[in-house]
């Protein structure tokens, strides 16, 4: 009877998939070796494109579905901005279309010309995308309890989107201020969720986790002397700020798990190989502190609900 109870009591656990890109697609690898372990999942929340996967794996819970999904879309790697059009063919010769547009941004290029739009790309095929993976699905649809980070221009505030469309809250999660149309929804304009939670923790937890395992994908601040102009310092600022808030905002996961896909561009979905492989080495070495830690938790757990 006491092996019964103790398996009821059991901790319930959150994953908090951090946004990231291409470099997201790491998330699918370590949900593969969570699933091989036999650790729960009771809760998923996330940003950006931890959002994004998140949803297609708490509707279905079928990761092989995921890594084709990953692969299908990574042969449909291309841009286009107002006639700049860069694809993976071109990739020996030229950077990554994001690579060409931070040159243009640098250049002065959105300062002089672009500056009078909101946002550089319409947002069509990422809604396309979108509407290919979740349909018309709601979040009541999902086997797993699942919410999604945005934030709001209109208050400045982080929004948790829980209830209704899939589609709606997945697109504002991951609509990238600048280069994509903001979301209106319920009187809000939201955008990407990474500018206030990128990896969100706190969300999981409301959703009622009392063990998070997070998943963050951002690369660490590199070093660097020189600037050339006020756009690049302005970047670095901006850098800055999100990775001091994101080590913040990680430091309260009970298990933080970083596949190491800083090499790879959060532009690149071309290599979800690689960053799949990734996510897999950094969950199975993170195993043995998650089932430690899960099994100390279960017996503080158990022995609160005996005694109070």
């Amino acid at each position: 009877m006491e092996l019964i109870g103790l398996v009821k009591s059991k901790l319930k656990v959150g994953l908090a998939l951090g946004g990231g890109g291409a470099r997201g697609l790491a998330h699918i690898g370590v949900l593969k070796v969570l699933e091989k372990e036999n650790i729960p999942i009771d809760f998923i929340a996330g940003t950006s494109m931890g959002a994004i996967v998140g949803a297609v794996y708490a509707l279905t819970r079928d990761i092989n579905n995921l890594e084709k999904i990953a692969e299908k879309y990574s042969k449909m790697n291309k841009f286009n901005i107002e006639g700049f059009s860069f694809n993976e063919q071109e990739s020996e010769k030229k950077p990554l279309f994001f690579k060409k547009m931070s040159d243009f941004l640098k250049k002065g290029y959105i300062l002089n010309i672009e500056l009078r739009k909101k946002y550089l790309n319409d947002g069509t095929e990422l809604r396309k995308i979108i509407n290919e993976l979740v349909g018309n699905n709601t979040f009541e649809d999902t086997q797993i309890p699942f919410a999604v980070v945005a934030a709001d221009l209109v208050k400045g505030e982080k929004v948790i989107l829980k209830q209704g469309n899939l589609f709606n809250a997945l697109l504002a999660s991951a609509s990238i201020p600048g280069m994509f149309p903001p979301v209106m929804l319920d009187k809000k304009i939201l955008v990407d969720g990474g500018i206030v939670d990128v990896v969100p923790i706190d969300v999981a937890q409301l959703l009622g986790a009392k063990f998070v395992i997070a998943i963050s994908v951002n690369h660490t601040i590199k070093k660097r002397s020189e600037f050339k102009n006020a756009v690049e310092i302005l970047f670095r600022s901006d850098s800055i700020t999100s990775s001091e808030l994101r080590k913040l905002q990680s430091s309260f996961a009970d298990v933080l798990v970083s596949p190491k896909v800083e090499r790879i561009h959060w532009s690149d979905f071309a290599k979800p190989d690689k960053c799949i492989r990734e996510g897999e080495i950094a969950a199975q070495n993170a195993i043995p502190e998650i089932k430690k830690k899960l099994e100390e938790g279960e017996k503080v757990s158990w022995w609160r609900k005996l005694f109070y």
